[in-house]
């Protein structure tokens, strides 16, 4: 048997991290200073969006491991109650698993309506957790512009995703 090189090696290890990394790099880059309000929302859009698309594109390589992680350092970074939106994360994960072979091959718009019923309920979920931890509603207008905001941010998302896809990673 023929062992792969270093370099293959490395190559074979940097793309099956490439969703993970490339997720926690949108999340790090939401959160620089750019001096714009709200860019918690931003960031926790990105990884949601990260999370959905990588795992009905490339499951093996997006995790459950992958999310936990994800999702950790999300918490953590962002400030939001401890592991609202690691469990927000691995329930999106699982959505998108569990649609994974139904969405196979279906036109871009079903897949974004998929998207939209499942940012919905991940942005009402995170409030529903956020007000019941602060034992008071939280005013709900953040949680509509962040719904809104993965609404809009999907289809060019989607794009550089599959882009990157078709050109660095190998097809399940």
């Amino acid at each position: 048997m023929i062992r792969p090189s270093l370099g293959q090696q490395a190559d074979i290890a940097w793309r099956a991290a490439l969703p993970v990394g490339l997720t926690l790099l949108l999340l790090f880059a939401a959160l620089l200073s750019w001096h714009l309000p709200r860019l918690g929302t931003i960031a926790s859009a990105l990884v949601l969006i990260s999370v959905f698309f990588w795992t009905l594109h490339q499951p093996g390589l997006m995790s459950m491991w992958g999310v936990l992680s994800i999702g950790l350092v999300h918490d953590l970074m962002t400030l939001a109650p401890f592991g609202v939106g690691l469990l927000v994360l691995l329930i999106v994960h699982g959505v998108a698993l569990w649609q994974r072979k139904a969405l196979n091959g279906m036109p871009f718009l079903l897949i974004w309506g998929l998207f939209g019923l499942v940012a919905a309920g991940a942005t009402l979920l995170t409030w529903l957790l956020v007000s019941f931890l602060q034992e008071m509603l939280v005013n709900p207008a953040p949680v509509i512009n962040l719904f809104l905001l993965e609404l809009v941010c999907y289809p060019p998302l989607a794009y550089i995703f599959a882009w990157i896809e078709r050109r660095l990673l190998p097809t399940d």
